[in-house]
């Protein structure tokens, strides 16, 4: 089985290239963390933790890629910025779907763009 991860970062909110890998550093890790001792989570960790990162233009688009793969049954880590640096504290910032089937994560974030 097929196995992978995927991160959506919002790009209205103007996160520098640091602030963004952090945020997609806590997605991914709560995701795994979650995943732990799942079967999915076994097969992603042997396969090579395949990830993928790609981008929603504002909170909504992230609200719906959210909304849809929760009720395709796949997990969402959702990030809310602690607003220490570059957004507001409670700030939405991107969300982890999985680890899981690819062929499910792209189901639902198939026709997203690569950040």
């Amino acid at each position: 089985m097929s196995v992978k991860l995927a991160l959506v970062v919002r790009t209205d909110l103007a996160m520098g290239k640091g602030k963004i890998a952090a945020q997609v550093a806590h997605a991914a890790v709560a995701a795994a963390l979650h995943g732990l001792g799942s079967a999915e989570f076994a097969a992603w960790l042997h396969d090579g933790q395949q990830k993928v990162v790609l981008r929603v233009s504002d909170s909504e688009g992230l609200q719906k890629v959210c909304d849809d793969a929760a009720s395709a049954g796949l997990h969402v880590e959702v990030v809310h910025d602690a607003g220490r640096t570059q957004v507001l504290p409670g700030t939405v910032t991107c969300c982890a779907i999985g680890p899981a089937s690819a062929a499910e994560v792209d189901r639902v974030t198939g026709s997203l763009p690569l950040l």
